[in-house]
């Protein structure tokens, strides 16, 4: 996801770096981190937007714990607030 027009709908860039806009929330796929320290980006709530990284993961119970950007508390939050975070590494 490259931008947000609206909150249901978005601009996105290709694997073959095409940029598509207009797309729907519901045509996207969320994809979780697989890697226990990867970076994240929160997709739901009012920290939405904000880049940080996996302590710990829970998968059977679909939750991780999450430090954003600097902030010293850790988040245990739902998979379904979070999506793998490819970008640059950006202080939010």
């Amino acid at each position: 996801i490259e931008d947000l027009l609206s909150p249901d709908t978005c601009v996105c860039r290709t694997d073959d770096r095409c940029l598509v806009e207009g797309l729907q929330d519901v045509s996207l796929e969320i994809v979780m981190p697989r890697g226990d320290s990867d970076h994240i980006v929160m997709v739901l709530g009012e920290q939405a937007g904000k880049v940080g990284q996996i302590l710990q993961r829970e998968p059977e119970r679909e939750w991780a714990l999450v430090q954003l950007g600097q902030d010293p508390q850790v988040l245990q939050l739902p998979y379904d607030s979070i999506c793998h975070y490819l970008g640059r590494d950006k202080d939010n």
